[in-house]
């Protein structure tokens, strides 16, 4: 462990410094809280909680702009765990929520015939998965291809006629863009089949407060600083301290700063490390996939429609064109729907067209798929998270240039100062918010018991101050093992 030092602790100085105010950050504040390690956490928003962000619309009604599910509320095989770490503090923070199924859904042609029997096509996406197992189980990651050379190639294979193929498609723009935040002409088949998470149960959604009374109840007694734009990073310094400076002039000092900041803001070189980080550090970075999903709500004063399914699936020849809707009236008793869009076609909204522009062209989609008049909206929200200059995006996936241990190599200390967490650094929960909370954990066991943080009291028998507990740490090791491991790259 690097020599501990005696430092005069401010509002400006302190032990670990954390850059980012979403959920990993907040995660890892609470815990070195808990742990009596002197913490500030700098945000550039006004906000806390980062990509999960919740609104109060009209009529006092809550939207999840950001994150919306917990995925899988009984944890999953590759992570070793028995239940979801978000589902542990929803239970402790006495949070209600409501369980969805993905099953639960309505097709619709676009010319509004009569909806779609859901056997064939979940057929087909089973299928389609085996086939590519099957294809794919002696090639490794340096040989991959995009899930669309796949889909393609079993498409052909099945001989599906052009109709075949527009439900088949438009349920891949369903069962995995909406999920991955990219379209399958840019994912990784093998990397999508070796690494997505597996994970068990039901989905829950946050239907009466919304995703930020997580957030709130994992912030509580954080030092927050809003409004901080870091601007550049000075590290390897002969005090050996790190240095923050913020676009308002304010410098910050510690011994150790974790960096949390979504994966699309260290694409853009915002933030200016001195020194540059390695070469390797960039390239990871620069080839870790990260897409964009944005959400347009359109609220009523009361539901027109008459589905009582949670999710609607448009089918179409261009499946990425308002393909995926959430109908909220179902989760939380509020008329509105929800409408995802992914990747280029997010971009061109959100750069091409007006927020009214875009609402009038989903209002002018809905009455093709309801084959009805749809009055106008009272009330509408959308996001723009590949133009928000805090994310740059809404979350990874595994792209083709990139091999399967790169999450774990962004997730390598730089000169033992600098650590990184977030989403996008979780092999097994990359793209979740689940995913973040574990690397949370896994960079305070780093600080707490690789770099002997851990106050000297907190080691005897008889403490009562909290530590992180031995199931999560056993756990978490188990998600973090690469901190022992031989082949770090340095």
């Amino acid at each position: 462990s690097r020599s501990q030092k005696t430092l005069s602790y401010s509002n400006t100085t302190t032990k670990v410094l954390i850059i980012g105010a979403g959920l990993s950050g907040l995660e890892a504040a609470r815990l070195l809280r808990q742990n009596d390690i002197p913490t500030i956490v700098l945000e550039g928003r006004s906000r806390v909680g980062g990509r999960v962000w919740s609104i109060r619309a009209k009529n006092d009604y809550i939207f999840d702009m950001g994150a919306a599910w917990i995925h899988g509320i009984n944890g999953s095989i590759p992570t070793g765990l028995w239940t979801n770490p978000l589902w542990d503090i929803v239970q402790e923070a006495k949070i209600p929520t409501r369980g969805t199924l993905q099953s639960d859904m309505t097709a619709f042609y676009p010319s509004g015939n009569d909806n779609i029997d859901s056997k064939d096509y979940l057929v087909w996406y089973e299928e389609y998965l085996t086939y590519m197992r099957d294809v794919t189980k002696n090639l490794n990651m340096q040989a991959n291809l995009t899930l669309r050379y796949y889909a393609n190639s079993f498409a052909d294979q099945k001989n599906l006629t052009e109709e075949q193929r527009h439900i088949f498609f438009s349920y891949l723009h369903f069962g995995i863009e909406s999920y991955e935040g990219a379209e399958i002409d840019v994912i990784a088949a093998k990397g999508f089949l070796d690494v997505t998470s597996i994970h068990y149960g039901e989905e829950h959604v946050f239907h009466e407060t919304g995703y930020s009374s997580l957030i709130d109840y994992i912030a509580k007694g954080t030092n927050i600083h809003l409004n901080k734009i870091v601007e550049k990073i000075y590290y390897n310094k002969s005090d050996g301290l790190v240095e923050v400076t913020t676009m308002d002039d304010e410098v910050y000092k510690a011994e150790y700063v974790l960096i949390t900041v979504p994966l699309g803001v260290l694409k853009s070189r915002r933030i200016q490390f001195v020194p540059s980080l390695p070469q390797w550090k960039l390239d990871v970075i620069d080839k870790l996939g990260f897409g964009t999903l944005d959400k347009a709500v359109l609220l009523w004063n009361e539901a027109w429609w008459n589905s009582t399914d949670y999710y609607f699936m448009r089918i179409s020849s261009k499946p990425n064109e308002f393909g995926y809707w959430v109908n909220a009236n179902k989760w939380n008793d509020k008329p509105a729907l929800v409408c995802y869009f992914v990747g280029k076609e997010a971009y061109r909204l959100e750069t091409t067209l007006t927020k009214d522009e875009v609402i009038e062209e989903i209002r002018k989609t809905l009455m093709k798929m309801f084959n009805r008049t749809v009055p106008v909206p009272i009330d509408s929200y959308m996001t723009y998270w590949k133009m928000d200059p805090f994310s740059n995006g809404s979350y990874s996936y595994v792209s083709v240039d990139q091999k399967y241990e790169y999450p774990t190599y962004l997730a390598q200390p730089i000169m033992n100062q600098l650590l990184f967490a977030g989403e996008a650094t979780s092999v097994e929960s990359y793209g979740y918010a689940h995913g973040a909370v574990l690397s949370a954990r896994r960079e305070v066991t780093r600080l707490l018991f690789v770099y002997d943080l851990l106050p000297k009291k907190n080691a005897t028998a008889n403490s009562q101050t909290k530590i992180i507990p031995v199931r999560i740490l056993y756990l978490t090791m188990l998600t973090a093992s690469f901190i022992f491991s031989k082949f770090i790259v340095q």
